[in-house]
């Protein structure tokens, strides 16, 4: 398997889900997604915050739809592609090293190794950014501060951390950063006590403050507010073998877990354990679908690291070219998904020099 820095998993004899078809679902709901929210009559995403009003528009616009309802269901929905994400994060971090010692796995090392492991991608995104607008910036040296900031992965813990214009899908390497630290110092080799435990501290946090304030919106951005996804993928990737199924059982799961996904999203306190239903819907939906099968979908998962750095410069350039030529919303978002998965394909080997660039780093 191609190697994937920040979203993949690592494949081992003992794996039985289809992570390359599940990654390929996640990343095109987000980028799908991240474009969606942007276009015109968009339906707000309670992504970082729980906000009343944004599932009122939801049932306002569902009570009379229109043609574009794929579009609005993306706009409201594709951010939980993340979900997936780190759920496939913490899936292939423990089927890679659970049979593992602390002792093989020093926790400076491990955090270094995978430090450099998303800068490699990180740097890479940020560097073709700059040298395509670095010409339209106000000022050039904030945006080269801010980039700077964005590469030391922290940039998520400020309380109220200044965006790059163009980049703002790039929280995520942060949140993934994070979430290694706490794998290392607290989960490795713990016992599912304790990941309940931490699900279950990390879920009342969320439950006692404002839903649609920015303590909220800090948790989201932050290990707190993935805690959940990322143990569900520990506790899945352990106890996999015995949890397979029949078919019947997973299509059954998959229309149950759609339907609750829906339904958790409309109040705030099951709005904090969607997560849970977006993963069984993800694990189902690919269980129930050969390895062999859905061969396009698998192939976006082999390069979704790419798709994902490459993405918001390509959400960017499409933008502003619809500003120019107003496409119809259908053909808009075509016309970005397949310059996405152009600039995928071309970057993939460009990260895969940059990762293998950056592992010689980390053996030093």
């Amino acid at each position: 398997m191609s190697y994937q820095p920040t979203i993949a998993t690592h494949s081992t004899p003992s794996q039985s889900l289809n992570t390359q078809l599940l990654r390929g679902i996640a990343i095109l709901s987000i980028i799908l997604h991240n474009y969606a929210h942007l276009m015109h009559g968009a339906i707000y995403e309670n992504e970082f915050a729980f906000h009343a009003w944004h599932v009122n528009q939801l049932l306002r616009y569902l009570s009379h739809p229109d043609i574009y309802l794929p579009l609005r269901l993306f706009s409201f929905f594709g951010h939980y592609g993340v979900v997936l994400f780190v759920f496939l994060s913490a899936y292939g971090l423990e089927k890679k090293y659970s049979s593992t010692t602390s002792q093989e796995v020093r926790p400076l090392s491990f955090i270094w190794s995978h430090y450099l492991k998303l800068l490699s991608m990180c740097l890479v995104g940020c560097v073709t950014y700059i040298l395509i607008y670095g010409y339209y910036f106000e000022d050039f040296w904030k945006m080269a501060m801010r980039s700077l900031e964005q590469l030391s992965m922290l940039r998520n813990l400020q309380p109220t951390p200044p965006d790059i214009p163009g980049l703002t899908p790039y929280w995520y390497f942060g949140l993934t950063f994070e979430l290694y630290i706490v794998y290392r110092l607290l989960l490795f080799r713990r016992s599912w006590k304790r990941i309940v435990g931490a699900i279950l501290i990390c879920t009342l946090i969320q439950a006692i403050v404002t839903p649609d304030g920015p303590t909220m919106e800090w948790l989201r951005n932050n290990v707190i507010g993935s805690i959940l996804p990322f143990g569900l993928g520990l506790l899945y990737a352990r106890h996999e073998t015995s949890l397979q199924l029949s078919k019947k059982a997973y299509a059954l799961i998959a229309l149950i877990s759609a339907g609750l996904i829906f339904v958790t999203s409309l109040s705030f306190i099951p709005w904090l354990f969607t997560p849970i239903f977006v993963c069984a819907l993800g694990i189902s939906c690919v269980q129930l679908f050969a390895k062999t099968s859905l061969r396009p979908l698998s192939w976006v998962g082999g390069i979704s690291a790419a798709i994902f750095v490459t993405h918001p410069i390509v959400r960017q350039i499409c933008l502003n070219l619809n500003k120019q030529h107003h496409l119809p919303p259908y053909l808009e978002i075509l016309f970005f998904l397949c310059f996405a998965l152009l600039a995928g394909a071309i970057f993939h080997p460009i990260l895969q020099r940059s990762a293998r660039l950056f592992a010689k780093l980390a053996r030093l």
